[in-house]
């Protein structure tokens, strides 16, 4: 579990910084798309968030993980509404569409937060597993009637988009944002909201995994087929970031697989973990340090076999 909120964090600032760069390092012009996609990754980051602090929440923070799962809830209804202001606002119909999923977002938000008991009926924190005990009521069908409603929309969108346009470009990117987004929703409707009513929450971390590559995936769009028009000073670097926080994600995934084989299926510990991830991050900074010393050594070798 230690792993898996490891991987839930780091992607979250990726997703994060992903927005923040799309949005300092947008021209004017398309400043207003940017916005919507910046706040698409703050809500997901908060998405992620919530559910990284339920993984891990203890029996002695049920007073306040209330807090953590009422969030959970609120934040992905907003996360859509950005991601269809972002595909949509250009748009008449759009802006009208995301003004309307707005206020039911709003709505329903405020009807989890008076009344969270009519969505779910108690929170269990166990070493064994967390898990939410759902209300199939009123509020609960509502709010995945949202969902059934606002994330075709999104898909039509860029749907839409994709046979209008003539561009090749915007066909490209619309396509890639379509597939990406109606991928991590399906997995986001297994593991988020059906598995769960056959209380089985230990696998609702695959859903901001696949929401998070769903954001990076709109990002590769905004690079690849220049959705919007940023600086390269930016995109170098969240280059950078990205490739820095690949590797130390591999690393992490692979070092947890050869402790698990190496000391038969345990897991390690969370100080192990912090350790490994801190080290690989000072060896990367390292490296180019230790790329100059390597050409240093290889052009005294060289030297040396010359004169010989």
């Amino acid at each position: 579990m230690q792993l898996i909120v490891i991987l839930l964090t780091t992607v979250s600032i990726l997703t994060f910084l992903s927005g923040a760069i799309v949005f300092f390092g947008s021209s004017k012009r398309d400043r207003i798309r940017s916005t919507w996609y910046f706040l698409a990754a703050i809500f997901a980051t908060l998405w992620m968030t919530s559910i990284s602090f339920f993984l891990i929440a203890s029996p002695e923070r049920i007073e306040t993980i209330g807090w953590h799962v009422n969030w959970t809830f609120i934040s992905a209804i907003f996360l859509d509404v950005a991601f269809l202001g972002y595909g949509a606002w250009e748009k008449r119909y759009g802006k009208i569409a995301t003004i309307i999923f707005l206020i039911l977002g709003l709505a329903l938000s405020n009807a989890i937060l008076l009344a969270p008991n009519e969505l779910y009926s108690a929170v269990i924190l166990s070493p064994t597993g967390n898990t939410v005990t759902m209300n199939m009521g009123l509020l609960y069908y509502a709010y995945i009637g949202y969902f059934a409603t606002i994330v075709p929309a999104i898909i039509g969108v860029f749907f839409h988009q994709f046979m209008k346009t003539r561009s090749r470009q915007k066909q490209g990117g619309d396509l890639v944002t379509m597939m990406s987004f109606g991928t991590s929703s399906t997995l986001v409707l297994i593991f988020n909201l059906i598995l769960p009513l056959f209380n089985n929450w230990s696998l609702i971390w695959i859903g901001p995994l696949a929401l998070a590559v769903t954001i990076l995936g709109v990002y590769y769009t905004i690079l690849r087929y220049k959705m919007l028009n940023l600086t390269s000073v930016w995109l170098r670097i969240f280059s950078y970031v990205v490739v820095v926080a690949s590797i130390a994600i591999m690393y992490m995934v692979l070092f947890s697989i050869i402790f698990a084989a190496l000391f038969r299926g345990s897991t390690p510990s969370t100080e192990v973990i912090i350790l490994n991830f801190i080290m690989i991050i000072i060896f990367m900074a390292l490296m180019p340090a230790m790329n100059g010393l390597m050409g240093f050594i290889r052009t005294l070798i060289s030297g040396n076999n010359k004169d010989a």
